[in-house]
């Protein structure tokens, strides 16, 4: 895929990300998010570079679906596309701030739109800063809509007494066996979804860890546990899924899961976990602040084709890149 525009008399390239694009990338979304960070807060701030792991796995994963954007031949934007199923999502979106507002970032979502749909998503989403009305006019004048408030939560670990002996990690020999129960838990969550991908990513890519629970032999719930983060982000992991059967909706299922991710968080020497959820799940929210959770920002998650819901109540999950 290699589109080219016109702006403003100078020519634009959007083309597939290459593994030599890559440090480009990082420093222009270095420079964009500094830039809002700067905008937000009012006060310089050098925001880190985006983990090299992570764009190559998302690279390994859609080598189609990483873009860049290149006006007479430099790299001044980039965008991610995530696909889940039939759920396919988009972010980060980076525009450098030298050429915001002209065209670039517009240019980046329409072609990663058009990726998606040759993917075959039935839904089309993303997920921004609630607070920047920037972020939020930009989506809304490009044709989504808001479906949800997405809580972003963190916790300082420390370590507690609850029973995990039902939860194990995934190695990555036993990963094929329970990629079918990932799908099927994925599918009853939302019809359309399809979370294997980022069971893959976890153990295969090495991003963190895929841990089930299980009951008499059965995977009733996953959780994905990101640890790959290093240097500004080092102290963070992120539960990027963590699913339980919406059929059983067992909270002492969710409190394992969450239980060993916080574990593993500890044994990686990072001692603070992040994770998002629906504001939609205000039980969900009370819950996590009995557990030591506090509320950090928020997102609105957007879609511009389908309809995406997510049946019960124990249940996290992150379209954040």
């Amino acid at each position: 895929m290699g589109i080219i525009d016109r702006l403003k008399d100078r020519e634009m390239t959007i083309r597939p990300m290459r593994p030599e694009d890559v440090e480009n990338v990082r420093e222009v979304g270095q420079i964009a998010w500094s830039d809002l960070a700067m905008q937000d807060i009012g006060r310089r701030f050098r925001y880190p570079k985006r983990s090299e792991k992570l764009i190559h796995s998302y690279m390994t994963t859609e080598p189609e679906g990483c873009l860049v954007a290149e006006l007479d031949g430099k790299i001044v934007g980039s965008a991610f596309c995530h696909v889940w199923g039939g759920v396919g999502w988009i972010g980060p979106l980076e525009v450098h701030p030298n050429h915001q507002n002209a065209g670039v970032g517009r240019a980046l979502l329409s072609a990663c739109e058009r990726y998606l749909e040759g993917r075959g998503c039935q839904v089309i989403g993303l997920e921004t800063m609630a607070h920047m009305p920037k972020h939020v006019h930009f989506y809304l004048s490009s044709g989504y809509t808001p479906t949800t408030v997405v809580l972003i939560l963190e916790k300082v670990v420390r370590g507690s007494e609850v029973p995990t002996h039902f939860v194990e990690e995934v190695p990555a020999s036993k990963l094929p066996s329970v990629l079918g129960t990932i799908a099927d838990l994925s599918r009853r969550l939302s019809p359309s979804l399809d979370l294997t991908v980022e069971a893959r990513k976890a153990v295969e890519g090495r991003l963190g860890s895929l841990f089930v629970a299980k009951r008499e032999g059965a995977v009733i719930g996953f959780a994905v546990l990101h640890t790959y983060q290093k240097d500004e982000e080092a102290r963070f992991s992120s539960i990027k899924a963590l699913v339980t059967d919406p059929e059983l909706d067992d909270k002492d299922v969710f409190d394992a899961l969450l239980e060993r991710c916080e574990q593993a968080s500890l044994s990686a020497g990072k001692d603070h976990v992040l994770l998002r959820l629906s504001a939609g799940s205000p039980q969900l929210y009370l819950h996590l602040l009995g557990r030591g959770y506090s509320l950090r920002a928020v997102n609105v998650r957007m879609v511009k084709k389908g309809v995406y819901e997510e049946r019960g109540t124990h249940h996290v999950t992150s379209w954040a890149g």
